[in-house]
């Protein structure tokens, strides 16, 4: 069927002579499931043997350093211990049809400050610092002559390795400002040596690397390169730069391009944001496919079947890459072949994957994913087993936590029921997305609907549950997913007229249009709500106790909102306020610094102070159930992946 949908998508096609089932390949990721001295574990197995599974041609496994690991329980080949996991990776890859290969990666002054062993340096090829998410890290020494040689021979002892226990290549990380690109690019290399200046010297450390790497794995054995083909900072590597650089590649005998963009500074062009249109850099394929022979991988944002097949049909790309869309579903591939499109859980770029189990932390934490429980735990999650005896189980609350429960319970064989008081499912998903930058988040509600629809999960929309009416239904389990509601702060005038809360603004019970508006709270909710209202050309004063805004929300997304806010004249940021009184004229606040009183003018206010849960029902029901569960917000309001994995977990449990 899909070979007649997605004709160019599942053609077979080769890199050198190395053939591969279709062209569909995974990006690389550091997901740190590895031992901390950087061994491959059963967990780091499992998850790429998921993909495997799912019908991805060829998976290239990030980040694995060729000298000590680059960050906390990332993968290394620096030496001849780590073999053994490596191989058993690769057998079980190739066990599932698809090819494999090592990206060989040092971070340079890219390196987390913890991850530095005893005596270590952050080096670079000079000492010029990094700046990312407006933090700077450690100055690196610059690197001396006799050392880069010796970094260049690490590499190719790693690329021997990889060959040596199967990968069918190894790939070149030159991108996104890690150690190859801090010599390839003028923003990161300021040497006088032979080692910087000119392109031609800023380019001798990548193709001598290339040269060694040939001479220790032989004539055949096919090396790849990931790219960062515009910088977007000042002095960067630029497009026209990069197409020279493609050519010079080429020339040094690589086997493939992985075009990307962005450096640390730019993190925004190589993580893809909710509000990015898909292939907004697709002029940048075409400029280094025009610039060269080789085939060319791309991705960074793709997400849907159709629209990679176009990209390949127009001849923009000869492989398309997916990184995080087979985090949040390794089936995509089988999926996309099948037809079964609206059953692929499409990633919804939130980047919760990047913090992990270390969320909100920038660089800690094994990888993990917002909508799919089950990335990081394959072993225990990865396939939904039967239940031994069928149950009806009532779920009550139909936002991500309960949907999630709902379509586990029913994967298992029960009888599923959910309920939902308002006159749609989806719960806070429906408000969340309401932002236009933030509408992916309505793509999971869709996956979900559908998906319980699918399962015949029989759905009682506008029903507020009570005891009585579980004890009238005899349901064996029960899962409350009840979720949470808006706080309402003890401030005078709070229950004026014209004070809404950011619930109502955003379920659109109250709509507000070329109005002058305070933003009672700063924090991710107080934000998102101040876009959707930006919207309606209204003019709006975010109010912060704190001194910073929206430090709950995930970073790279808050930089960016951050930017548009400053850009947009309509919008005041207001931190270091308490606000002490809501009146006719606005709010009244006053100043954490100096202790004084400031009005700040407003016709209506809308409150976003956070939320409480709503579990009234769970001690209702304590002891009258056979099986009692609660989930997600009902019991502490938090974020996506905690409502997610709460309702996947106990769907397996009942």
């Amino acid at each position: 069927m899909s070979q007649s949908l997605f004709p160019k998508l599942f053609e077979p096609a080769n890199i050198g002579k190395l053939k591969l089932r279709n062209r569909l390949v995974m990006l690389p990721m550091g997901i740190a499931y590895a031992t901390p001295s950087g061994e491959v574990t059963e967990r780091t197995v499992d998850h790429y043997v998921q993909r495997a599974k799912g019908g991805v041609g060829l998976i290239i496994v990030g980040n694995i350093s060729p000298y000590l690991p680059n960050a906390l329980n990332q993968l290394a080949l620096d030496s001849d211990w780590m073999l053994m996991g490596h191989y058993e990776l690769v057998e079980k890859v190739h066990a599932y049809g698809a090819k494999i290969t090592a990206q060989l990666n040092y971070p340079g002054k890219e390196k987390y400050v913890d991850a530095l062993q005893p005596g270590e340096e952050v080096v670079s090829s000079s000492a010029i610092p990094t700046t990312y998410l407006g933090k700077t890290y450690p100055t690196p020494r610059a690197l001396k002559e006799n050392e880069i040689y010796q970094f260049i021979e690490k590499y190719a002892r790693a690329a021997e390795r990889a060959k040596r226990v199967g990968y069918d290549m190894v790939e070149l990380h030159g991108a996104h400002g890690y150690f190859i690109n801090q010599f390839m690019s003028p923003f990161m290399n300021n040497r006088r040596d032979k080692f910087g200046g000119s392109l031609e010297k800023r380019m001798r450390f990548p193709l001598e690397l290339i040269k060694a790497i040939r001479q220790a794995v032989g004539p055949g054995f096919p090396i790849g390169f990931r790219l960062s083909a515009i910088e977007f900072v000042p002095r960067g590597i630029t497009l026209d730069e990069s197409t020279t650089i493609t050519k010079m590649l080429e020339s040094a005998g690589v086997a493939y391009i992985n075009v990307s963009a962005g450096v640390f500074e730019t993190v925004v062009k190589w993580i893809t944001l909710m509000h990015d249109p898909e292939g907004w850099n697709e002029y940048i394929w075409e400029a280094i496919k025009k610039a060269t022979k080789l085939p060319i991988v791309v991705g960074d944002g793709l997400r849907h079947p159709d629209f990679c097949e176009r990209v390949l049909r127009e001849g923009k790309a000869d492989f398309i890459g997916l990184a995080r869309p087979l985090l949040s579903d390794p089936q995509w591939p089988q999926k996309a072949k099948e037809g079964r499109i609206e059953d692929i859980r499409m990633c919804i770029s939130c980047n919760e994957c990047l913090y992990g189990t270390a969320r909100r932390r920038q660089g800690g934490g094994a990888r993990r994913c917002a909508i799919n429980a089950a990335v990081g735990r394959e072993k225990e999650f990865a396939e939904v087993i039967q239940a031994s005896v069928p149950k009806s189980v009532m779920v009550i609350g139909a936002g991500p936590a309960g949907m999630e429960a709902a379509r586990v319970a029913a994967l298992r064989g029960h009888k599923v029921t959910i309920y939902e008081k308002r006159e749609a499912l989806g719960g806070e998903l429906l408000m969340a997305g309401k932002p236009k930058s933030k509408r992916r988040v309505l793509w999971l509600c869709d996956y979900l609907v559908s998906q319980l629809k699918k399962l015949h999960v029989k759905t009682e929309l506008g029903v507020e549950v009570t005891p009585s009416l579980v004890e009238e239904a005899k349901p064996d389990a029960v899962v409350v997913a009840t979720g949470a509601e808006p706080i309402l702060p003890d401030i005078p005038g709070v229950n004026i007229r014209r004070v809404v809360s950011a619930w109502d603004v955003l379920n659109e019970k109250a709509k507000l249009e070329n109005e002058k508006i305070a933003v009672v709270g700063g924090g991710m909710i107080g934000c998102e709500v101040t876009e959707y209202l930006l919207e309606f050309g209204n003019k709006v004063t975010i109010i912060e106790q704190l001194p910073s805004l929206a430090s709950d929300m995930e970073p790279i997304h808050r930089l960016e909102m951050l930017k548009r806010f400053n850009e947009n004249k309509n919008v005041v940021m207001v931190i270091g306020r308490k606000v002490v009184g809501i009146d006719e004229k606005g709010v009244q606040v006053v100043n954490t610094d100096n202790n004084k009183k400031e009005l700040i003018k407003a016709d209506w206010v809308v409150i976003a102070v956070g939320t409480k849960p709503v579990n009234t029902l769970v001690s209702a029901l304590e002891g009258k159930i056979p099986e009692l569960y609660s989930i997600g917000d009902c019991n502490q309001p938090r974020v996506i992946m905690e409502a997610v994995y709460e309702g996947s977990l106990v769907g397996r449990q009942i």
